[in-house]
């Protein structure tokens, strides 16, 4: 199994783990694991679409090895209150609302009483845009215990617009909301899982108080409240190992990351730096990135008391750039990953 990880020799890294070793404290927040879908059994889209087989074969394995499911708006109710998230669990959404979702795989959630968030944008919705559900199998599907969060109106490409239009673009989706729902969702997802500093703060100023990306990572109390992360799940990612895999992973908790930034402006080989919170008990960290549009492991080349900085071996490319680092310690994995918009 190869998701962006290797066991690196130790030589290598000796002086990291020596000094981890003795100035972090333990691993205590297991977090929950967020699984993004798009597509269910559109295989002309592999890099949104799973398959019906794919799925289901996510939904039994939580079913019978009781994985604890939880709502999203638990995870923001215990994030309120700045609890851990000490127990394992995992957590269902679905961005654009596709008919797919409601055909194929809405029952399934529905009859195993499993919660899923449907992430939605609204324009796309408004416009009865073939291939998406309406607005009446919406109310349906909030009807049979289903919830609905904030995805703009138009889907658009956040930090790449004007503050204005995204600010109009909000607003049009409230009264969307208002008008077809009755009510404005609480969570909000990014689209493409795009944002920026500056759009963080429009999100504050529409009383905005959580949203989610899709860089993949575990959910703890110590995350940015902007920018939580989601495993997106896909032909490719999401076979039955890597959902497996993604669902036991924990927490890789670090503070004080730079660049402070999500999007990258004129800034594409940026140095990338971060402590490490928990003590990695004489084990080793990898960190995976695409830079040059390949993913490949990438040098960790200095160390100052708890930080690591990661030197790019090239400069990315214009699009979504983004980060994996992991680590086992005592036969478990942490997960830490992040997503820039490099322009």
């Amino acid at each position: 199994m190869n998701y962006f990880f290797t066991i690196p020799s130790k030589i290598h890294f000796i002086f990291l783990l020596l000094f981890f070793s003795n100035i972090l404290p333990a691993f205590s927040e297991p977090g929950v694991s967020v699984f993004m879908y798009h597509r269910f059994g559109e295989e002309k889209y592999p890099s949104t679409n799973v398959t019906e087989k794919q799925f289901l074969s996510h939904i039994n394995y939580v079913l019978n090895n009781d994985i604890k499911i939880l709502k999203l708006d638990e995870i923001i109710e215990s994030l309120d209150r700045n609890e851990k998230l000490n127990e394992k669990a995992v957590v269902f959404t679905v961005d654009d609302a596709y008919s797919s979702f409601y055909k194929i795989a809405w029952p399934v959630f529905r009859d195993n009483n499993i919660p899923v968030t449907l992430f939605i944008s609204t324009d796309i919705i408004d416009k009865k845009t073939k291939g998406y559900m309406s607005w009446g199998e919406i109310r349906q599907f909030i009807n049979e215990g289903g919830s609905v969060g904030q995805h703009t109106s138009t889907h658009l490409h956040m930090p790449l617009n004007d503050i204005s239009d995204i600010k109009k673009d909000i607003l049009n989706s409230h009264k969307s909301w208002i008008k077809n729902i009755g009510f404005i969702p609480k969570p909000f997802a990014y689209p493409y899982g795009e944002t920026s500093n500056e759009v963080i703060g429009v999100l504050k100023e529409f009383d905005i108080s959580h949203a989610f990306g899709q860089h993949s990572g575990v959910v703890s109390s110590l995350d940015n409240r902007y920018y939580l992360p989601r495993f997106s799940l896909n032909e490719r990612f999401g076979e039955k190992d890597r959902f497996e895999f993604a669902v036991n992973s924990y927490s890789l908790d670090v503070k004080n990351f730079l660049p402070i930034d999500m999007f990258l402006v004129d800034n594409k080989k940026p140095s990338i730096e971060f402590n490490i919170i928990q003590n990695l008990k004489g084990n080793s960290i990898d960190c995976f990135s695409n830079p040059g549009g390949m993913w490949n492991k990438q040098e960790i080349i200095n160390i100052k008391k708890n930080r690591i900085q990661i030197k790019l071996n090239e400069a990315y490319l214009n699009g979504r750039a983004r980060l994996n680092c992991t680590t086992k310690v005592d036969d478990k994995w942490y997960w830490f990953g992040y997503q820039f918009l490099v322009k």
